[in-house]
């Protein structure tokens, strides 16, 4: 017996409905285009606006930064850290950038990147979940940067940690690229945000009752 449909019509309705059923799915497993406001970035004379998250607890936070002077600017995301929309006291955890930064869709590592006047880019950042307390965010929240940068001590902090969990991974496989090793990397990073997070607590932007006791 063959297993095609005898009916055009009633296949092609069963496969209306089947898209339909399909179609949360696949929004749900897709990073959600964002469309927030520019704000300041702390520490310089540039704006940014964080566009999309594919993530969870840890992941890729594309952004966009604006120059709107009229000289280059240049950019670094460390000790930036991004915040979630919504009440503080419910909200999912914040997102710290950590480590390097790519360039739209070059594979590059980069720690700073000079933004020409007038212009606006797009850059890729790791981030990792600062808030261990908190529920994982995921790619259907929006994201605003935090009015500050880190504490100087606490940024340190996280990238030495982060540091060592990339070198951890790179002794274990030296052949592998960058973004390989780092990728093998994520877990170790990831809890060695949460270790320098936890030791000596500070106050961020977004701070909520979640973090009383903190």
């Amino acid at each position: 017996m063959s297993s095609r449909c005898s009916n055009q019509n009633v296949c092609n309705l069963l496969a209306v409905v089947v898209s339909i059923l399909l179609a949360p799915i696949v929004a749900f497993a897709q990073p959600v285009r964002q469309n927030t406001a520019f704000h300041a970035v702390p520490g310089a004379k540039l704006e940014v606006r964080a566009i999309e998250y594919d993530g969870s607890v840890n992941g890729t936070l594309k952004v966009q930064v604006k120059n709107a002077d009229k000289v280059a600017h240049q950019f670094s995301a460390t000790g930036l850290y991004f915040v979630p929309e919504g009440d503080p006291d419910s909200a999912p955890q914040r997102l710290g950038a950590v480590g390097p930064m790519r360039l739209g869709t070059d594979a590059k590592e980069r720690t700073d990147v000079d933004v020409p006047a007038g212009q606006t880019i797009e850059v890729a950042l790791d981030v990792f979940c600062i808030d261990s307390h908190r529920d994982a965010p995921t790619p259907a929240n929006k994201f605003d940067v935090g009015s500050t940068r880190m504490p100087t001590e606490l940024s340190h902090a996280i990238e030495h940690n982060a540091d060592e969990a990339v070198s951890v991974a790179k002794a274990a496989n030296p052949a592998a690229p960058p973004a390989a090793t780092r990728a093998r990397a994520k877990g170790g990073i990831q809890s060695g945000v949460w270790d320098a997070r936890n030791r000596k607590w500070t106050k961020l932007d977004g701070e909520g009752k979640q973090e009383a006791g903190k």
